[in-house]
């Protein structure tokens, strides 16, 4: 007994010995990976820890977090790999195994991961988020709905999350999103005129009897505010409900073309062919061939608009725009003309007319000016007005007035990027080139691409 004792003490001191540096050394290691210069490197250490300590397969999921963070995804999808199969894989480490298979491309094994997790004790309601933006990308807005409603139950002071469910509910549950946007506009007024225009869009919808009408003027809205994806799933439901109706199929044209989609055409011929006397069919095409470079073809398709709506002022806007688009510029000259004629007490048309002008340096003096001055007679505190005015006294040569008027609409609003532009243009005309010099900086600050191409050839 006494020797069989023995040679088990030695036997434990034996294994002792060999194991004690391989255990040392996978406590090396973590120490290692916690102070590692890259992530990569971190990664490294915590593996190689997690194969010498075989009690803390945890060391696993590390490992696979760092190989997420150093962006190497297949390491990392093993390393998740491992440490699920020991049954050690966090709520967090459910979330980061569904972001790799997301993040190498594959969409479907990362919404299987999610769903599985949900499965598992203590799950993280980041997956509710994950989840839902998974199902919008599939087009299953019902869906994607329902986990993000689950993800701002927790989240009640995330607007932009609930502003998404809204934007969401649009297509489902038109009621309660309008009770998502009007909350998130309240969290964040940034969100407020986007909330605004929908609200407005649901309260119309919901006037109307016709189901179809319903959908597209909902899709209108989410239109109005960007979300053209949204707004083609509303038209595509106005054509499943009603596929005569014209305007639901132009109105897809237009989410198509929007969401650089390869369908516009096809739809707008099949609106064009239900019905050729809908302004909004014509109007609609007119956009999609000014877009594609089609100036002549736009032309027609809103000289059809303008007859079939003729005191409707944006039709010959758009008429102006492509005659000077195929270098008529007599003929564009006379489509603002005429807007102003339909709306004299108008400042918005008596501007783009002034507008107009200046652009093509055309009629400074006996059209763009007084139609600058009508425009700030009846709008004194519109800057985009005074600008336009101040602009064109630049062209005319009137240097003295159009400094004052530039001048005051920078003191209304003194981030209008084109009112330092046209005061940099004031600048360059007088030989101040400081002056000059300062405004073109803070136009291109502001977004003018054409500051910052004049700042690079006067100031190399």
């Amino acid at each position: 007994m006494r020797e069989r004792f023995r040679s088990g003490l030695v036997l434990f001191i034996l294994i002792l010995a060999v194991s004690a540096p391989f255990i040392s050394s996978g406590y090396s290691e973590i120490r290692r990976a916690e102070t590692a210069p890259s992530h990569l490197e971190a990664a490294a250490h915590y593996q190689t820890a997690a194969m010498r300590l075989l009690w803390r397969p945890d060391l696993y999921e590390l490992a696979g977090h760092h190989f997420y963070y150093a962006e190497k995804y297949l390491q990392a999808d093993a390393a998740y790999q491992k440490a699920f199969d020991r049954n050690v894989l966090s709520p967090d480490g459910w979330v980061a195994w569904g972001d790799i298979a997301y993040l190498n491309e594959d969409p479907q094994r990362a919404a299987e991961l999610w769903e599985q997790a949900l499965d598992q004790p203590n799950p993280s309601t980041n997956l509710y988020s994950r989840l839902a933006q998974t199902y919008q990308e599939k087009k299953d807005y019902s869906k994607a709905a329902e986990y993000l409603q689950l993800y701002t139950e927790d989240r009640l002071e995330d607007a932009s999350s609930h502003y998404r469910l809204g934007l969401l509910l649009t297509l489902t549950d038109p009621n309660q999103a309008l009770t998502e946007l009007i909350y998130a506009s309240q969290l964040d007024p940034d969100f407020g005129p986007a909330a605004e225009t929908l609200r407005t869009a649901l309260n119309l919808s919901a006037l109307s009897a016709s189901p179809t009408e319903q959908k597209i003027i909902i899709g209108r809205g989410l239109g109005l505010v960007n979300e053209w994806e949204l707004a083609q799933a509303a038209f595509e439901e106005a054509v499943n409900l009603n596929g005569n109706n014209a305007e639901a199929w132009a109105w897809l044209g237009e989410a198509d073309q929007q969401s650089a989609g390869d369908e516009a055409l096809t739809y707008l011929d099949r609106a064009l062919s239900l019905d050729p006397n809908s302004s909004v069919v014509r109007g609609l095409r007119g956009l999609y061939f000014q877009r594609v470079g089609n100036h002549y073809e736009a032309l027609t398709e809103y000289r059809s608009a303008a007859e079939l709506e003729p005191e409707n002022p944006a039709w010959y806007i758009s008429i102006g725009q492509e005659y000077s688009m195929t270098g008529d510029l007599i003929r564009a000259l006379e489509a603002y003309q005429y807007t102003t004629v339909l709306l004299p007490d108008n400042a918005e048309y008596w501007r783009l007319l002034a507008g107009f002008c200046a652009q093509n340096n055309i009629n400074i003096e006996d059209v763009g000016v007084p139609a600058a001055q009508t425009a700030v007679r009846l709008a004194p505190n519109d800057p985009s007005a005074l600008d336009v005015l101040g602009w064109l006294l630049v062209l005319d040569g009137r240097h003295f007035e159009a400094e004052r008027i530039l001048m005051d609409a920078l003191t209304i609003d003194p981030q209008l990027a084109s009112v330092h532009f046209h005061l940099a243009l004031l600048y360059l005309e007088t030989n101040d080139r400081q002056s000059m010099f300062d405004h073109l900086v803070q136009a291109r600050d502001l977004g003018s691409v054409e500051a910052e191409a004049l700042l690079k050839n006067e100031f190399p």
